[in-house]
């Protein structure tokens, strides 16, 4: 028994093995230059061991929620939540959005990005960018964000696999930029690690929000896109989610569920309450 149990722990290293050096040969083939700003994440790892972080969605939820009770806190908004009336009360120390132009180059021309963009770099003041280094090209070339710090990822293939390592530079592919907001503060070490406005009731329609994103969203996302957006679209996609965010919950525990919406699915983390944690002291 003893030497099928070991046969199988070294087949685990060997496929693992494999995975690694399939990304490091993918990651030499890069320019000199790319790989040296991916690299430039590892900076974060650890940075903010012992203190606590709000994860900041843009879900319909938040609306019934007192955000500036966030002021002072350590906050990682995403994508248009700049647009919340206490964005600049609130704050946050970074900003995350979702690869552009490889998840939704066919859906908006490259003027809507930096019009979106542009509006951007006005409300998110000091907040350091995350962005995919797939879009650096269209954002040097149009100046954008040259006061603010970037730190630029990439993504990778994942088979599911618990023991991958965090690597910015290798972040496992995505279905929504909460998964790579989740993934960058586990990175960054936070002790605790809440979620608000990450409804995913997708069941309420694809373009649910706190914002009116006809009148809101610089992109003025279209319904008439999105018509492969079904029910078993939906649930396969956020079952992808969902197991992602087991696979992070798994590394340190320390992932709670602040959202104000009861009427969602997401049971991966434990529920809390935000006025509570709001009130609790800092670590």
């Amino acid at each position: 028994m003893k030497g099928i149990i070991d046969l199988l722990l070294h087949r685990s290293e060997r496929v693992a093995f494999r995975k690694l050096a399939s990304q490091r040969a993918a990651f030499l083939k890069r320019p000199e230059e790319e790989r040296t700003l991916l690299l430039a994440t590892r900076q974060l790892e650890n940075r903010h061991v012992g203190q606590r972080c709000f994860l900041l969605g843009a879900g319909s939820s938040i609306s019934r929620q007192d955000l500036s009770k966030l002021e002072g806190e350590i906050v990682i908004s995403v994508s248009n939540t700049f647009v919340h009336p206490l964005f600049s009360t609130i704050g946050p120390r970074y900003h995350v959005l979702p690869p552009m132009l490889a998840s939704h180059g066919k859906q908006y021309s490259d003027e809507k990005f930096i019009t979106w963009l542009r509006d951007m770099e006005q409300k998110t003041h000091n907040a350091e960018m995350v962005l995919h280094i797939g879009d650096r090209e269209m954002i040097e070339k149009n100046d954008l964000f040259g006061a603010q710090v970037i730190h630029w990822v990439e993504y990778a293939a994942w088979d599911g696999d618990f023991g991958l390592p965090i690597d910015l530079a290798h972040i496992p592919k995505i279905w929504s930029v909460s998964e790579t907001a989740v993934t960058l503060a586990v990175y960054l070490g936070f002790s605790e690690i809440y979620l608000v406005g990450f409804d995913h009731d997708w069941f309420n329609g694809t373009l649910v929000y706190f914002y009116d994103h006809t009148k809101e969203h610089a992109l003025r996302p279209d319904q008439a896109n999105l018509d492969y957006v079904d029910a078993e679209f939906q649930m396969r996609r956020h079952a992808e989610i969902f197991r992602k965010y087991k696979y992070l919950y798994s590394i340190r525990k320390n992932i709670y569920n602040a959202n104000a919406d009861k009427n969602h699915y997401m049971d991966v983390f434990p529920k809390v309450d935000f006025d509570e944690i709001c009130a609790a002291p800092k670590l």
